[in-house]
């Protein structure tokens, strides 16, 4: 069964699949034509209402939230954003597998999101003709990310791929989160770890 599946639904299904491929390549051309437009706006700052009606469009989802761009994406309709989101400038959705966004959630500047991966092993990460030295076939996999409500990402920080971040969690800048978070704490680091717990709400 699975080998009569195309290389994006074997992306999609969380397999081992084969980059470069003209279908991929066609769909992350078309997202990239609505992510330009999306970014030549001037986000929320000039019309809210055309902004958010862009962003449903080129987005798997996107509730009553704030953005600010310029923000870069794969494929957009594999990232679900909530409400009373903000999205900071220069964050970056690498959105082979879903990228999901909780109410009230803030993500800082320069966050990467990157649900992609490759092979530890070279021999599986790629092949190449003996002879030339081309390239033949490389192998990627993705894995969802999800984020809960009232999270803090903090700039600069990456969220790997398969992590999932509890609600109220604050991550600190600079991180590099490979593995889930709990709730209600505070992380930080590389990779990130939980620093202390956050008190319960009154």
């Amino acid at each position: 069964m699975s080998d009569e599946m195309t290389q994006f639904e074997r992306m999609r299904a969380g397999l081992l699949y084969s980059n470069p491929d003209a279908e991929i390549f066609e769909m992350q051309a078309k997202a990239a034509i609505l992510n330009r437009e999306i970014n030549a706006t001037e986000g929320q700052g000039g019309d809210p209402t055309s902004c958010r009606e862009m962003l449903r469009n080129a987005l798997g989802a996107f509730g009553e939230s704030f953005f600010n761009p310029p923000v870069r994406w794969e494929y957009g309709k594999h990232i679900f954003i909530g409400d009373t989101c903000l999205i900071n400038s220069n964050v970056t959705f690498m959105d082979g597998a879903d990228i999901r966004i909780g109410d009230y959630t803030l993500v800082a500047p320069n966050v990467m999101f990157i649900t992609a991966g490759h092979p530890v092993i070279p021999e599986e990460r790629m092949v190449v003709d003996p002879d030339t030295g081309a390239l033949l076939k490389g192998y990627a996999i993705n894995k969802p990310i999800t984020v809960g409500r009232y999270c803090w990402i903090g700039a600069g920080a990456m969220i790997m791929a398969g992590v999932t971040i509890g609600d109220g969690t604050t991550i600190g800048a600079g991180s590099v989160v490979t593995k889930s978070i709990p709730s209600r704490v505070l992380a930080a680091g590389n990779p990130a770890r939980v620093i202390r717990e956050l008190p319960p709400p009154e």
